[in-house]
């Protein structure tokens, strides 16, 4: 598997390993005879010497508890080999007496299902979540273990930790930031003679409109699967929204602004737009988002709407060679400032399950302390922007894209800032919407019905 994060600290002392851990190290072997130390080859001698610190280290990340199975629930993504196979392994060599049972599923049966196992008093023990609004009620609800006292949280930006903050006390690791974003083909838009990324929205219809002079599909997506249709609403309403009145998502709890304003209406009108006028692959409601990221891989369309998280599948070979390129898909018009996304990704959260607590941090320290064999096999996996404050993000893809927005106000995922359910009112209508029975309208009166009720 690819290694795209690099550990800034290359080595370090057993007494710093211990500082870190914030855990004596203790021996697990006695010292070696000394005529026998003397007899053998310097190499030898430092590959245990390499060998003894590699054990002090470790031995720091105990657990002294009674045997427990942890559920671990995931949403399926780029990280499954890490989640599936790595992690249990990993876990339960260190600690024998606990073993990781994992729960995979998509995104839209992850939240539903979560919640529905808290509510009856079997929710998971650790399991990835949402940042701020979205983990709101989970945590007011008492269903999540406070994390403010691993050792490893001081180790990841606090930006990214506030996210995952209230009243002060952290409840999650954050595994990174993120970005939606436009994935395109460079050699479709180089067949239909763009050179350019668009900056503004008459440059992005320009860009669909000569891929269709080319017999070019400029877009596929996969809107079977209703969450995906925030990709691109959520770009869209960057610039929108967001340019005009940075400050609209504190303002609709006050009243002062609504769903049914003129920047979702244009939000929803825009995107509405691309469908309407055949830029959009036809009958993408019996897409899924897997075959909708096959079909761009296999060279069918030359754009996606997707994000920087889909790096593992949206690289993977298909049936064309291409280069890749990305792109924030820009709502703005001619004249205005861009406005994109960039958001902190899911967190790591655990919940307050009574006697498993103990395991639980054993769990979480060793995976997030810098150094230990779990921490870098989950470094080199993860497709997220990193945040720990040890790593930094190699792949030229995404330090291009980041310098080519550098200066640019940015946002972060919008639903980030509202109560559950308004998501699922904006991704079910607009289905309505492709499928020709509502309208933008329609989609906007029902973000606002629903959040009036949820609030």
């Amino acid at each position: 598997m690819r290694k795209k994060f690099v550990s800034c600290l290359l080595a370090v002392s057993v007494m710093g390993t211990m500082l870190l851990t914030g855990c004596a190290s203790n021996e697990t072997g006695s010292a070696p005879d000394e005529t026998k130390a003397e007899e053998q080859p310097e190499s030898q001698e430092a590959e245990q010497s390499e060998e003894q610190v590699e054990q002090q280290e470790d031995s720091g990340f105990t657990y002294e508890g009674e045997d427990v199975t942890l559920n671990f629930m995931f949403i399926t993504g780029g990280e499954n080999e890490f989640y599936n196979e790595t992690l249990p392994e990993m876990v339960n060599e260190q600690f024998p007496g606990i073993t990781i049972e994992v729960e995979e599923l998509p995104s839209d049966n992850f939240k539903s299902t979560v919640q529905m196992k808290f509510a009856s008093g079997e929710g998971p023990d650790i399991f990835e979540w949402w940042p701020n609004k979205q983990a709101e009620p989970l945590v007011e609800a008492g269903y999540c273990l406070e994390l403010s006292d691993l050792k490893c949280i001081g180790d990841f930006r606090e930006d990214m930790t506030g996210a995952f903050s209230f009243d002060g006390k952290n409840y999650a690791v954050p595994l990174g930031s993120s970005f939606l974003t436009t994935w395109y083909n460079k050699s479709l838009f180089e067949e239909a003679g763009i050179t350019e990324v668009p900056m503004n929205w008459e440059e992005f219809l320009a860009c669909c409109d000569a891929l269709k002079e080319k017999g070019i599909t400029p877009i596929v997506m996969g809107d079977k699967d209703a969450y995906v249709i925030q990709f691109g609403t959520y770009m869209m309403g960057a610039s929108c929204i967001y340019n005009d009145n940075p400050d609209f998502d504190s303002q609709l709890y006050t009243g002062e602004t609504k769903f049914t304003d003129d920047g979702w209406r244009e939000t929803v009108e825009k995107y509405q737009y691309l469908y309407d006028n055949g830029y959009v692959m036809e009958d993408t409601l019996g897409l899924s988002h897997d075959q909708a990221r096959q079909a761009f891989i296999d060279g069918r369309a030359a754009m996606t709407f997707d994000g920087s998280f889909g790096w593992e599948a949206l690289m993977a070979n298909g049936a064309a060679e291409f280069e890749r390129g990305i792109f924030m898909l820009p709502s703005n018009e001619n004249g205005e400032e861009l406005v994109y996304n960039l958001t902190p990704a899911e967190g790591i959260f655990a919940g307050a399950n009574e006697g498993r607590e103990e395991a639980i941090k054993a769990v979480l320290n060793y995976w997030f302390t810098e150094g230990t064999p779990l921490f870098e096999a989950w470094a080199a996996s993860n497709d997220n922007i990193p945040v720990h404050k040890s790593l930094s993000d190699e792949r030229e893809m995404i330090q291009e894209y980041m310098q080519r927005y550098d200066g640019l106000s940015t946002i972060y995922n919008l639903n980030n800032a509202w109560p559950s359910g308004v998501s699922d009112e904006l991704t079910s209508k607009f289905q309505e919407v492709i499928a020709g029975d509502a309208n933008a309208e329609d989609v906007i009166n029902a973000m606002q019905l629903k959040f009036e009720q949820v609030k």
